[in-house]
């Protein structure tokens, strides 16, 4: 008797379907939370990564519109600096102060356009760069030989939204870009009267 009330109960409590939303819910609520939370880290990164390659793109092409940039090495330096502050407001609303960048003015051997010599190198936010006069090999098919190239490289660290609570991700990870650009005149000359000779 008892053995046989033991049975229906359980057939009872096998056959009872209340609740089983609840606890399909708490199956898949944690799936369903991981997929908004990656669709929203996912969208973020692609938009802060849009910002930083437009900001490395606009840069390169603010420095190769120019003739010169100063009329002196110090207003050179000052005028390049100021082309900087513009930064800020193109990486908004994402945080500007990781990004580094080191701008080359580099002139093409006439004989082999991927051989160039950086003839002026400017650097932001202490990114490391190569050296004035130092070899730079260039991608095939960028420049003519003989001419002028103004190249934009940049790194930036991007920090995860939800970094800090996901073991693994906490760590900024780094980009970088690299931008080329052709002089709108046959070089952009450091300083005023230079023109396009070579100091190395």
């Amino acid at each position: 008797m008892r053995d046989t009330a033991e049975i229906a109960l359980l057939r009872g409590f096998w056959r009872d379907r209340r609740g089983s939303a609840a606890i399909e819910f708490g199956i898949l609520a944690p799936v369903l939370m991981l997929m908004l939370l990656g669709a929203i880290e996912l969208g973020n990164a692609v938009s802060n990564d849009r910002h930083f390659a437009s900001a490395i793109a606009a840069t390169g092409d603010l420095v190769a519109r120019a003739e010169y940039l100063g009329d002196t090495s110090g207003d050179a330096g000052r005028n390049l600096a100021d082309m900087m502050d513009a930064i800020p407001h193109m990486l908004r609303p994402y945080d500007p102060s990781p990004l580094k960048l080191a701008i080359y003015s580099v002139k093409v051997s006439a004989k082999d356009p991927r051989k160039g010599k950086v003839e002026w190198v400017y650097r932001y936010n202490d990114m490391k760069s190569q050296a004035q006069c130092s070899d730079y090999t260039l991608p095939s098919d960028i420049v003519a030989p003989g001419g002028s190239v103004i190249i934009v490289d940049g790194e930036y660290k991007y920090r995860s939204l939800f970094g800090d609570y996901i073991p693994g991700m906490g760590s900024a990870k780094p980009w970088s870009e690299k931008s080329y650009h052709t002089p709108r005149n046959a070089c952009v000359d450091y300083v005023k009267g230079d023109n396009c000779i070579s100091h190395c």
